[in-house]
């Protein structure tokens, strides 16, 4: 049966984008910006300081940053009318 692999995004910025694809061998390649020259990769999280290593001493990359949503609280609760119901 399939096993969930957890994976993190990380953000690399690169000098320029035909770096790209050096950078699929490291995982998955998600969304690239050409304005803004990075490229959001996904990775397996038990990988994630090695790669993050690995990239950074990469001469063509200028820095790489982890993506925030896993510590982001995914259980949104919908705030009652309650204000509005006292007037």
């Amino acid at each position: 049966m399939y096993k969930k692999v957890e994976r993190q995004a990380l953000y690399v910025w690169v000098y320029s984008l035909k770096w790209r694809k050096k950078l699929q061998r490291y995982g998955t390649i998600y969304y690239t910006s050409p304005k803004m020259k990075y490229v959001m990769l996904y990775v397996n999280s038990s990988k994630v300081p090695e790669i993050r290593k690995e990239l950074i001493a990469k001469n063509y990359v200028k820095r790489v940053a982890l993506a925030h949503r896993k510590e982001l609280d995914e259980h949104f609760v919908l705030k009652s009318n309650s204000s509005e119901e006292e007037d």
